[in-house]
């Protein structure tokens, strides 16, 4: 651990390069936040595709590099980036656990190693940072939020395992939340279609035009169109500041789902 703590509150996030997570790193540090971003690639935003779901809808850039690149499936190279994380900035008050791999998957038992891929990342990650980060966000009275989805409470089509793992995601969450009550805060934020470059792939296993997809999501949505990386993040930068929450999942769906 560095000599001197931070004075500024520390926050870790992860899946950073992402549309979701560019967004949420610039919510936080316009807060008032140091935030230490992660990924499996190395520049933030500028069309880089990370597990955290690839650029914004315009494709913008932060200009910000990824402070460590990590992969995030084995319980070691968590352990290893929370003290990564206390080495460079002495403290960690909120973990951000938003890194995601979404596939295109039946669940046969030919396509398992894919399966348990997404479970290990979108679940098992999630759990085993926040172990590691657990005397940290004690000592800090922190926060860990987790990025769930729409799919953990719907399901969706050919991505059982993102679906799945969402939803164990969010039992995760309330687990937690009563387990490392009352000091650690523990909470979820569920996007719904989200303008970032997943709807790409979306519109590609849906065998649809992009811009049709959008005008298909758009019309399911009764705020009439898709949820905005920034929005999103601002639920993020919400919760990280209200010490009235825990066990709670925020929805930011633009209505598609009322529940």
């Amino acid at each position: 651990m560095s000599d001197a703590v931070s004075a500024q509150r520390v926050a870790l996030v992860t899946g950073a390069a992402g549309g979701i997570g560019t967004a949420i790193v610039a919510a936080l540090e316009a807060s008032g936040w140091t935030v230490a971003a992660t990924d499996v690639i190395v520049t933030i935003g500028a069309g880089a595709k990370g597990t955290g779901g690839g650029e914004d809808a315009a494709g913008a850039s932060s200009g910000r590099a990824v402070d460590v690149v990590a992969d995030l499936a084995s319980r070691a190279a968590c352990a290893e980036l929370i003290e990564r994380v206390l080495a460079a900035h002495g403290r960690l008050d909120l973990l951000v656990n938003n890194a995601a791999t979404m596939t295109l998957v039946e669940p046969t038992p030919s396509t398992m190693d894919l399966w348990w891929r997404d479970f290990q990342v979108n679940l098992s990650a999630p759990l085993w940072l926040t172990q590691a980060a657990r005397p940290a966000l004690l000592e800090a009275r922190g926060q860990v939020i987790n990025m769930c989805s729409v799919a953990a409470l719907h399901g969706e089509p050919g991505f059982s395992a993102y679906a799945a793992s969402k939803a164990g995601l969010l039992g995760l969450t309330r687990s937690l939340a009563r387990e490392l009550a009352p000091v650690v805060r523990v909470n979820a934020v569920a996007p719904g279609p989200t303008d970032t470059s997943q709807l790409g792939r979306d519109a590609e296993y849906q065998g649809l035009p992009l811009p049709e997809l959008r005008a298909l999501y758009a019309g399911q949505m009764p705020i009439g169109r898709l949820v905005a990386p920034g929005e999103v993040a601002a639920s993020v930068a919400f919760l990280a500041d209200s010490a009235a929450f825990t066990g709670e999942c925020i929805q930011v769906n633009g209505g598609i789902l009322m529940s």
